[in-house]
Parts: C-alpha cells; sequence; structure tokens
C-alpha cells in the first residue's frame, strides 16, 4: 500500500468521491493526533468508483487507558450506521466501514468515548495500477476551521503534462456535521504573486466537495508553482489540497498554514436614505441603501432577502424607525435604523353600521368614529323617495322613504391631509319583499366531461325557495349538490309567505380541457442586457389575452413585460448577470392549470456578494 502524508496545522484531508478519477486518490494527516472523548474525522469511502477502483475505510481508535464508546458514521446530513466499540488499556479497535455506507460518496465519522483515545481513518482504493491510500487522523471540534479562518500554502499545479515533477491539484472541503450553516470556502490563486483568479467551494453539514483547481479558477490552467489561500466564508470544517502526479497517479497533500480570524466576516453598512422622508400618509418613498460584505439585507416592515445593494419603493403609513438589516454569509449581521415622520391621514368617517336593509319607513341610526370633525353629507344615490340622512356630532340618523330602492349616502371629512370620505349604503325594500342575500356555485367553474358543483344560497324575509331545473321546494339558506356537463345556467326563486317572488341567476361554465400555454423560443441562451421576444401560439390556449405569467428565478435580474395593444407577446430582457432565469406561462380554468416555462440562461457580469 502506498501512503502519503503531510504535517499541517490543520488536518488536510483525503480528495475522496465513490465516483472519483485517479485524481482522488490520496490525502494527508495532521501534525498529531488529537486525543478527547469527543473527535471528528474523515473524509472516508466505501465503494465503487471510477475505471475499476473500490474505495474502502477503516476506523481505529486506541488509548493507554481502557476505553468504551462509538463512532458514528455521517454521509448526506445524517447518521448513516452508529457501530460500539470496548477494549482493555493499550487496546485498539478496528472498525471497518458499514456495510450501509457504500456508494453514499465521502462521508465523515464522530468518535463519542467514555476515556480520552485518539482516533484516525485508514481509507484506500483498488485500481487495476494497485492499491492507494492514506490515514487521517481524528482532531477535535476545537480544530475546525470556523469563518474568519484562512489557510494557505504553495506548489500547487495544474497541468496535463507527464513530465516528471508536474502535476493535477484538486481542492475539497469536509463539512462538519455539527456545522450550523452550509459551509463556503473561497479559494484564491496565486501565481508568480499575483491574483490569477477566485472560486468557491460548498458543502452540506455532514458531507464533503471537491473540485478540480483547473475547473474552479480556469486562468489557473497550466500554471505550475501557483500558491493557494483559502478563506472559510461560513460553516465548520477543514478544507483540503491534493497534488496527484500526472505519470503515477501518486497523490500528496500540499501542507497549509492557518491564520486564525484572519478576516472579518461582518458586513458594513455604507448608506441608508429615504426620499421622500416625511410627508401625508399613505406615503410612497424609496429606500436605498449600499453595503459591503453583505449577501443580502432586510427592511422591517418592508422586505426580507433583499439585494446587497439597492433600493425598493414601499409604502409608509405611520410615522417610526425603519431598521435595516444587512447579513453577511456567516451570518453576522449589522443594523442601521431610518426615521420616517408621516402626518396622519384623515380619517375615513365609516359609519357603522355601513349597509343596512330597511323597510320604506323605517328609521336607522349609529355613530361616526370617535374623533371625527364636522362632516358633510350627500346622496351619490337616491332611489327611495323622501328618504333623509343627518348627521349630530358623531351620530347620524337615516330613515327611508316611501319607495324601494337602494341609498348611498357619501360622508366626507376633512384634515390635514385632505380629505376622506365613506359611504352608507341602504337597500329599501317593501314589506315583506323576499330578498336573495347571496346565490353562489362552488366551484365556479367545471371541467368536461361532468363536475359535481355546490348551488348555495342565503335569502332573507323568505319562506322557500326553488332552483331552475328541480321541481323542489328548498329551504331558504342551504344549497344542493349537482353534475354539471356543459355550461349552465341556474335560476333561484325565493317566495315570501304572501307569495311575492324575487329570482336571480348565476351561469356555471364548464371547460372542455385542460391548456398548455406554448411559447416560442421555449429556452434560450443569451449574453447579459440580451432582449427576446417570446410569442404564445394562438392555437395553444382559447385565448391568449388570458395568459397569466409568473417570475419563478430571475438570477440575471432580467425582466419580462406584455407587447402593448399585442396579445400573446412577450418583451423579456436579460438582466446584467450570469445565472438562470425561469419565467412560468400558466392557463387556468375549471380543469386546473397548465404551464410552460421559458428558462435562459444568461452569461453575463458575476453577481455581487
Amino acid at each position: 500500500m502506498r501512503k502519503t502524508s503531510s504535517f499541517l496545522v490543520i488536518a488536510v484531508l483525503l480528495a475522496l468521491a465513490a465516483a472519483a478519477p485517479a485524481e482522488a486518490r490520496a490525502g494527508a494527516a495532521a501534525l498529531a493526533a488529537s486525543q478527547g472523548v469527543d473527535l471528528w474525522g474523515g473524509p472516508g469511502a466505501k465503494g465503487a468508483g471510477a475505471q475499476g477502483s473500490q474505495f474502502d475505510t477503516i476506523v481505529y481508535v486506541t488509548s493507554a487507558a481502557s476505553a468504551a464508546g462509538a463512532v458514528d458514521f455521517w454521509a448526506g446530513g445524517k447518521i448513516v450506521a452508529t457501530t460500539p466499540f470496548t477494549f482493555p488499556a493499550n487496546g485498539v479497535a478496528a472498525l471497518a466501514a458499514p456495510a450501509a455506507l457504500a456508494g453514499k460518496g465521502a462521508f465523515a465519522f464522530n468518535v463519542r468515548s467514555d476515556a480520552a483515545v485518539t482516533a484516525w481513518s485508514e481509507t484506500y482504493n483498488e485500481t487495476p495500477a494497485g492499491r492507494y491510500g492514506v490515514s487521517l487522523a481524528a482532531v477535535l471540534p476545537s480544530e475546525l476551521l470556523g469563518p474568519g479562518d484562512e489557510a494557505t500554502g504553495g506548489g500547487a499545479d495544474v497541468s496535463t503534462s507527464t513530465e516528471p515533477g508536474r502535476a493535477r491539484t484538486n481542492v475539497g472541503l469536509v463539512c462538519a456535521s455539527t456545522a450550523a450553516q452550509t459551509c463556503k470556502l473561497e479559494v484564491a490563486v496565486f501565481s508568480a504573486g499575483s491574483l490569477a483568479g477566485s472560486g468557491t467551494v460548498e458543502s452540506i453539514p455532514g458531507g464533503a466537495a471537491q473540485t478540480s483547481l483547473e475547473s474552479l479558477v480556469p486562468a489557473s490552467t497550466g500554471k505550475p508553482a501557483i500558491a493557494l489561500r483559502l478563506r472559510l466564508l461560513s460553516g465548520s470544517g477543514l478544507p483540503y489540497v491534493i497534488r496527484n502526479d500526472n505519470k503515477t497517479s501518486d497523490g500528496t497533500a500540499i501542507p497549509l498554514a492557518v491564520k486564525r480570524g484572519a478576516f472579518s466576516t461582518a458586513p458594513v453598512i455604507l448608506s441608508f436614505t429615504a426620499s421622500p422622508g416625511s410627508g401625508c400618509a399613505p406615503l410612497e418613498t424609496t429606500f436605498t441603501w449600499q453595503t459591503t460584505g453583505a449577501t443580502k439585507v432586510s427592511i422591517s416592515g418592508v422586505g426580507n432577502d433583499l439585494p446587497a445593494n439597492g433600493s425598493v419603493k414601499s409604502t409608509v403609513n405611520a410615522s417610526g424607525d425603519f431598521l435595516l438589516t444587512a447579513t453577511s454569509l456567516t451570518g453576522q449581521t449589522a443594523v442601521k435604523p431610518l426615521q420616517i415622520t408621516i402626518t396622519p391621514s384623515t380619517p375615513a368617517p365609516t359609519p357603522s353600521p355601513a349597509t343596512v336593509t330597511a323597510v320604506t319607513g323605517t328609521v336607522v341610526s349609529g355613530i361616526l368614529p370617535a374623533g371625527t370633525g364636522p362632516v358633510t353629507v350627500e346622496f351619490v344615490k337616491h332611489e327611495s323617495s323622501g328618504s333623509t340622512f343627518t348627521v349630530q356630532g358623531t351620530t347620524w340618523v337615516y330613515t327611508s322613504g316611501i319607495t324601494p330602492g337602494t341609498d348611498v349616502v357619501r360622508i366626507t371629512a376633512t384634515g390635514s391631509c385632505g380629505p376622506a370620505s365613506a359611504d352608507f349604503t341602504a337597500d329599501v325594500v317593501p314589506p315583506g319583499t323576499p330578498r336573495i342575500v347571496k346565490f353562489e356555485s362552488i366551484p365556479e367553474r367545471g371541467c368536461a366531461p361532468s363536475t359535481n358543483i355546490l348551488l348555495s344560497w342565503q335569502t332573507e324575509d323568505t319562506a322557500g325557495v326553488n332552483v331552475s331545473g328541480f321541481t323542489e321546494i328548498f329551504l331558504a339558506n342551504g344549497g344542493l349538490e349537482t353534475t354539471v356537463t356543459s355550461t349552465s345556467m341556474f335560476t333561484l326563486t325565493a317566495y315570501s309567505l304572501s307569495g311575492e317572488s324575487t329570482s336571480e341567476t348565476i351561469t356555471v361554465p364548464v371547460d372542455p380541457q385542460l391548456f398548455v400555454p406554448i411559447v416560442n423560443p421555449g429556452a434560450v441562451n443569451v449574453a447579459g442586457g440580451t432582449s427576446t421576444t417570446i410569442i404564445a401560439d394562438p392555437t395553444s390556449v382559447p385565448d391568449v389575452a388570458g395568459i397569466r405569467i409568473s417570475v419563478v428565478q430571475m438570477q440575471s435580474r432580467g425582466s419580462i413585460q406584455r407587447v402593448q395593444n399585442m396579445p400573446g407577446q412577450y418583451l423579456y430582457k436579460a438582466g446584467p448577470y450570469s445565472g438562470l432565469d425561469v419565467i412560468r406561462f400558466l392557463w387556468v380554468n375549471g380543469c386546473g392549470y397548465g404551464y410552460t416555462d421559458f428558462t435562459s440562461n444568461v452569461t453575463g457580469e458575476t453577481p455581487k456578494p
């Protein structure tokens, strides 16, 4: 078995993936094994790899004292298996990776013991060219890198040449399962002392991720003697760098030096303003902000998950402080308050009650909200002959007229921010006249070939009702179930004890089928800022003007809008940033909803953090 090792301040880890090629065949251990009752190690692997490789891992636990405990094996963010151990003083437990880990990819392990122990893993794979392996020491939780910690090393190489000394380099990250958030590692590449580029490696807690330096930073291709700076932006984990000889596939871990707290992960709020910052309610104002080191911001009462720099319009109804909270990738925050002063709008003089049903010649009284000043009243609809409406202080009196009809009285109060109005509505009916309060179908639409619906009604001054198509007399308030096979009309007739009647008719449409809008083009690959006209196929839906659109995601920060006076045509404009935009075109009817997604792969600027 060939082994490679290197002395590190942190553990430099094996470049593993169950399906990885020869680039993932070796790693290195920490300078010295840690001793404790709670240790973390990895990565390990078990199962078939590429080109006939076969991975397996053994975890060794030892101590000068007798010990008993267990090893939890983590993969995909959860415990896949647990293996107990016990041994006497100066004993060793050799625990093979459980079969449940086969095919799970890279995994981590947690040693829990009743006495201080040391632990390490031996991971190897079988290839047609021989066996390659590495032993990795387990570490204490305090040895994991945290946000703000930095590791540096040199000697990386990105070459396909098989000349002596040339190699390929992989960079990876094992994320401890105890991490409170996704582990993110910034990898900066330096060639001849100058920054060649940078990239990010991410892994979920309890997982591992790895990429070649060539794919992570394309500008590193072909360069020898590369220096690396690894910064942990979030999570808790162990980074590693593996140099694989292009001729022999032997792997060597590049030593890394660690500096704790090398950089700050806290965001900084540069500015936070509102324009206008005062006025009458409702006040439409624009909040504008600039930050550094933030991935998102939130503004109390306005919105969450806003971009790190930008502006947003919002309507403010009351004076108060608006708090801008900037959040970094590590979860650290910075807060800045901004005061908006609002002159209260004139309260609407809403009467209580606001609507009544009154028999002709009836007197109804009510009140206006406390604090309502002088008001003016006018009939904006006056169908009941002789009806009146008077106000005394905050008390009002309405007297219905001698004829049926609907009266609407507008009550207006004035204030420093202008007038405010509210309406009083009276439905005047003759004595004994039945009234239909509500008649509806649930659902409102049907779908061919047939749909069960519920016809529901509510009436007043009614002895019974009849529904067209049925011979029965039903209760004044109730419903009945029926089936519609085509667009149907139903008439509800309400009868009073004196024999008077009132009718109301509703239509229940039945749609023939579910329609799926078709748009052309359905997918594009465009540069940032490019505009594309999208046309809906008029044969795919009954009326293209009824197509609804929704934005599923807009990573480029682009836009979509309908073309005026051109039903079924839309103008999509890609934003300036690289990413995937997804826009959904929907048709909704009684048969449900059908949709088609338009996708745009945008090549542009790198999104700002």
